[in-house]
């Protein structure tokens, strides 16, 4: 077994369920579309991880069966996403806040063998395999925790090397203070921590716009175009 894993947390793109502050401007639909197309764009950054397994960490929990049939014909099919299918598994998010889900998905790698677990969303779709590296090599004697931040003051990474489960608890989870009262958790647990550089997620129209003059906007337009 790799001695790393990589905990994706992905939803079934539906409608009115996924970016739902960019639905604001462009609509459920349009929404959905762009999901995918991030989605995708992700799984091509994440190509080339090495020794290490990739967790996809889905809600609703009923949705096994859907993200497989969306998540595989592209890594299977597509020669640019450079991701090995026996290295990857689905698993069910689980009742709960957003911290109580990744408390879970966290313990649940460690009990299993994992000596490094990292987990990402899907809002950033400039993590790539050599970003997940670089993160996991920061995890040693010095650093038991790596964060990367976003500007909207949440993360786009975090990276434990213990379980260190309480990192997670009464987090105010999706606010411009989330990376903050992550921090301030570990100085109060005594964790060592490394941060990384900033690197944006895309929640709304203007992020999204952004995103589109970003040297990734090419991949992002014809991934949609690509999209029945």
């Amino acid at each position: 077994m790799p001695p790393r894993l990589l905990l994706v947390f992905v939803k079934e793109p539906l409608a009115g369920q996924v970016k739902t502050r960019l639905a604001r401007t462009v609509g459920g639909e349009s929404a959905a579309r762009i999901y995918k197309a991030m989605v995708h764009v992700l799984l091509r950054q994440l190509g080339g991880l090495q020794d290490c397994r990739l967790r996809f960490c889905f809600a609703p929990d009923d949705a096994h069966d859907a993200i497989r049939f969306w998540l595989l014909p592209g890594i299977i099919d597509d020669p640019r996403v450079a991701l090995d299918p026996d290295l990857i598994d689905f698993r069910p998010q689980g009742a709960g806040d957003l911290g109580a889900r990744l408390s879970r998905a966290f313990a649940e790698a460690f009990a299993e063998g994992f000596g490094k677990v990292a987990v990402i969303g899907t809002d950033c779709i400039e993590v790539s395999s050599r970003w997940v590296h670089a993160a996991f090599a920061q995890l040693h004697d010095r650093h038991e925790a790596v964060f990367g931040p976003t500007p909207d003051g949440g993360y786009h990474l975090l990276a434990l090397r213990k379980p260190h489960l309480a990192l997670f608890d009464d987090i105010p989870w999706s606010t411009a203070t989330t990376l903050a009262a992550t921090i301030e958790r570990s100085v109060e647990m005594a964790i060592p921590f490394y941060r990384l550089p900033p690197l944006p997620d895309i929640d709304t129209a203007e992020d999204y716009e952004n995103s589109l003059r970003s040297p990734l906007g090419p991949a992002l337009r014809k991934a949609l175009d690509a999209i029945d």
